[in-house]
């Protein structure tokens, strides 16, 4: 299993013993409770079949975190913001091939929101299961990850992947935003329909309500709380969600551009 070569990138072959030992690199250890957010396409070609390549990386992280660690992916669909049905079985996620895949794996249960929800395995998973009234309100999975003291990982991006920022703007509530109900259709896991609704916290479009991606990643550095390392073409990074949400709370607090363009 450790020999298996993943990927090709500038003229270097990286297998999996290689992504075990920058998951390592990073921090992340036995019982972590892990949100990844992902851009396989960054790192390089890979140089197994997909569902190989995608279970790879899986048990990668199972393998680092181990049987009392919880693994946790968005499976964004924004359903309601579309006038679409929530299918909990078959709604796509919009955040890409692993968190698809992922979501159809054997003990992995997702979460009701209609347009955020998450795809959760491993320890405690039905802990993060609880439906909020709105997206990002107490309950939610960013403030259960924050609670139990979780970490975010950005798998081959560091520019996308901090939507946990707005989790932070509804529990301050910032001017820039407003509350806005969205109503439709959910049918759940044994295919049962009902109406659901719930409150997102949007963007005040006549307002600059932007968040600045360099300057969230400055607060991040600022506490060394964006611990990084390369792998094939592109980076691994984990962060702390609770000094996350710390930092960039008292950040807006003090002033709220200091989180936008």
């Amino acid at each position: 299993m450790n020999s298996i070569a993943l990927i090709e990138a500038n003229g270097r072959i990286y297998n999996y013993n290689d992504l075990i030992n920058c998951l390592h690199q990073i921090g992340i250890g036995k019982g972590d409770i892990l949100c990844v957010h992902t851009e396989l396409i960054a790192f390089g070609k890979p140089l197994v079949s997909k569902n190989e390549f995608l279970d790879s990386i899986i048990r990668a992280f199972y393998e680092v975190i181990g049987s009392s660690g919880t693994l946790i992916m968005p499976t964004f669909t924004y359903s309601f913001c579309k006038n679409q049905i929530y299918d909990k079985r078959h709604s796509r996620s919009t955040m890409g091939l692993l968190t698809e895949y992922y979501r159809h794996c054997d003990g992995v249960v997702r979460t009701d929101d209609p347009i955020f929800s998450f795809a959760i395995g491993g320890a405690n998973a039905s802990e993060y299961l609880i439906r909020t009234p709105t997206c990002f309100s107490n309950g939610c999975v960013y403030d259960k990850l924050r609670q139990n003291g979780g970490k975010i990982v950005l798998f081959g991006l560091t520019h996308l992947g901090y939507t946990f920022t707005h989790y932070i703007e509804e529990q301050i509530g910032v001017s820039y935003r407003y509350f806005k109900r969205f109503s439709g259709l959910m049918i759940d896991e044994s295919g049962n329909e009902s109406k659901q609704s719930i409150e997102y916290y949007v963007r005040k479009l006549d307002k600059n309500s932007e968040i600045s991606i360099p300057k969230q990643i400055e607060i991040l550095k600022r506490s060394n709380n964006f611990n990084l390392v390369p792998f094939g073409n592109a980076m691994i990074v984990a962060i702390d969600a609770q000094k996350y949400y710390k930092e960039t709370y008292e950040a807006i607090i003090q002033n709220e551009n200091n989180i936008l363009q």
